[in-house]
């Protein structure tokens, strides 16, 4: 490899043979790190370092926003829509107005949250829903994966500021509590409160590792 890399363009084959690269060809990598990268390839390349906290969050969603498409046109456009309606406000709130134990940077939150949703998507099926509710529907999976991604780091007193904002975006809570007292029932395709859960599912003689929270 360091032979291609230097003035010379000339790359040798495991069997001797050499490949010279025309003037016009050019080399582009696009790497993770440099981690197993001798120096001697170091120094023969020209290196263009990006800093994650420089590019910001956009990129990331954007780049998993692009994985939807095989999905449909619709259900992509509906899914930019909801994401660009929700993370700008809510990572601005959670920036200025929101404390948290251990500092978390956006772009992490925001991978989180893109993982999160995916982890989810086989939790919902359209069914007989109409288009409509079947929007609601993926929007309500998308702000759950907002509040215990992007949510999930700020502090106790910190939770009542997000919810005001999760709630001006779109009133689809109820109005009790606050948007971490609720799961989304598949049973119900709407908000249910986590008090709920535990009530259907009694603990009985059970053991202590056949406990699921």
């Amino acid at each position: 490899m360091n032979s291609v890399l230097d003035d010379s363009k000339r790359l040798t084959l495991i069997n001797c043979d050499v490949i010279a690269l025309t003037p016009n060809v050019r080399l582009l990598f696009e790497v993770e790190n440099l981690t197993v990268a001798s120096p001697a390839t170091v120094s023969r390349a020209g290196m263009i370092y990006l800093d994650i906290e420089e590019l910001g969050w956009r990129p990331i969603l954007k780049s998993w926003l692009d994985t939807k498409k095989e999905q449909g046109q619709e259900y992509f456009e509906n899914l930019v829509d909801v994401a660009n309606r929700y993370l700008d406000k809510i990572l601005t709130a959670k920036k200025l107005s929101c404390g948290e134990l251990v500092k978390s940077s956006e772009s992490a939150c925001v991978k989180n949250c893109c993982k999160l949703f995916d982890s989810l998507t086989g939790m919902y099926s359209r069914g007989e829903m109409a288009q409509d509710d079947w929007n609601l529907y993926v929007e309500k999976w998308f702000v759950f994966s907002i509040i215990w991604s992007i949510g999930a780091t700020v502090d106790e007193g910190s939770r009542r500021e997000l919810d005001v904002i999760l709630r001006d975006i779109e009133p689809m809570f109820p109005t009790t509590n606050t948007v971490f007292e609720y799961y989304i029932s598949p049973d119900k395709k709407d908000w249910s409160q986590w008090e709920d859960k535990l009530k259907a599912q009694p603990l009985g003689n059970k053991e202590f590792h056949e406990i699921y929270i």
